[in-house]
């Protein structure tokens, strides 16, 4: 009896992970598109070599981003810090 639900569970994971699976094609599809469409790029210029520079061009600019974001929001928290503590001298 539990053996047979561990195989009926595992046949939802599996149809679960499928499904996760086909949700991660489709956005990877939605955002290649939006890229092309935004940037007004010709498919016809777009070979392996291409969509791998540009793809490093985009990890290169979202990881700066990020790590900019990521300074300026740790300066913020420094700086309402030193305000709280400002105003408990204060």
């Amino acid at each position: 009896m539990a053996l047979s639900n561990i195989e009926k569970q595992q046949a939802k994971l599996e149809k679960l992970n499928e499904k996760i699976k086909q949700e991660k094609k489709k956005i990877d599809q939605r955002l290649g598109h939006d890229i092309i469409k935004y940037a007004n790029l010709d498919y016809s210029n777009l070979d392996q070599g291409t969509l791998k520079e540009l793809a490093g061009k985009i990890v290169t600019y979202l990881n700066e981003d990020s790590i900019a974001n990521s300074n300026s929001s740790v300066s913020n928290q420094s700086n309402e810090q030193g305000n709280e503590f400002n105003q408990l001298q204060g």
